[in-house]
C-alpha cells in the first residue's frame, strides 16, 4: 500500500502566479498562431483559457471566442486522502461544440487549450473529432476541406516527456501550432484549481520553486 506522505512528496505543486507567467511567457508563440476560436478542453483547460485569451486580447478588438467541450478519460480510485488516479482506456465526451444555431468550423483558427499533454490520448481524440466535423461541414457546403480556410492548433501550460499513447497530425503538431509552455519530466503536477486548500498549495508551491520565477532586474528566471 502506497504511503500518504510518500505520495504527497512525490507531487509537483504548480501556483496560479506561476501558470499565469507560463501563458504570458507564451504570448509571443500564442500571438504568432492567432487564434480566433478557443476550445477549452474543461475542466483542466478552464482556467488557462481564460489566461490564454488574455494574452491574446488587442487593443479596441473584441475578446477572442471561447467554446467548452468536456472529455474525461481519468477515473478516480483509492481513497479520497490519496486522491489516486488511473488512466482510462476509452474517452468519453459529456459535452461537445454546438452547431444548431448555425455556428461551423469553415474559416476559423480554432486553439485547443488544455493544461497537461499527458498520454495524449484526449488531445487525439478532440482534433480528431473537430476535424470529422469539418469534414461533414464542408461537405454540406460542397468545398473541399484543404480549401475551408480552416487550421487547428493546441496549446497546453505542460507537455510531460513520455512516450505518448496517440499521435497527433502533422498540421497540429508542428513549430507553430503545437505549443507547450513547458515541457516538463512524467511526474504528477497538481494544479491550483483542483486544491481544496489554496494558502497550502501555494505555500508548498513556493517551497518547490513554483512560484513567480522573475529575478531581481523583472527578468524571467527558466
Amino acid at each position: 500500500m502506497t504511503d500518504v506522505k510518500e505520495i504527497e512528496d512525490s507531487k509537483v505543486y504548480i501556483s496560479y502566479n506561476h501558470i499565469h507567467q507560463l501563458i504570458q511567457e507564451s504570448q509571443p508563440r500564442l500571438k504568432k498562431f492567432n487564434p480566433d476560436l478557443l476550445v477549452c478542453l474543461a475542466g483542466g483547460g478552464l482556467v488557462p483559457t481564460r489566461f490564454v485569451r488574455t494574452f491574446l486580447k488587442e487593443q479596441d478588438k473584441p475578446n477572442v471566442r471561447i467554446m467548452s467541450v468536456a472529455l474525461s478519460l481519468y477515473e478516480a480510485v483509492g481513497s479520497v486522502s490519496t486522491q489516486a488516479e488511473t488512466i482510462g482506456k476509452e474517452v468519453v465526451r459529456s459535452q461537445w461544440l454546438d452547431y444548431s444555431n448555425g455556428f461551423s468550423l469553415i474559416g476559423h483558427r480554432i486553439l485547443l487549450v488544455d493544461e497537461v499533454d499527458d498520454t495524449r490520448t484526449t488531445l487525439h481524440y478532440a482534433i480528431s473529432e473537430l476535424k470529422k466535423d469539418l469534414t461533414k461541414q464542408c461537405q454540406e457546403k460542397g468545398i473541399k476541406v484543404e480549401d475551408s480556410g480552416t487550421t487547428f492548433g493546441i496549446f497546453v501550460v505542460h507537455n510531460k516527456r513520455k512516450p505518448k499513447n496517440a499521435d497527433l497530425p502533422s498540421d497540429v503538431f508542428n513549430e507553430t501550432n503545437y505549443i507547450a509552455a513547458r515541457d516538463i519530466d512524467d511526474v504528477w503536477i497538481a494544479y491550483p484549481w483542483e486544491s481544496n486548500d489554496i494558502v497550502y498549495h501555494t505555500k508548498r508551491a513556493i517551497e518547490q520553486g513554483n512560484d513567480i520565477f522573475l529575478d531581481e532586474n523583472n527578468n524571467y528566471i527558466k
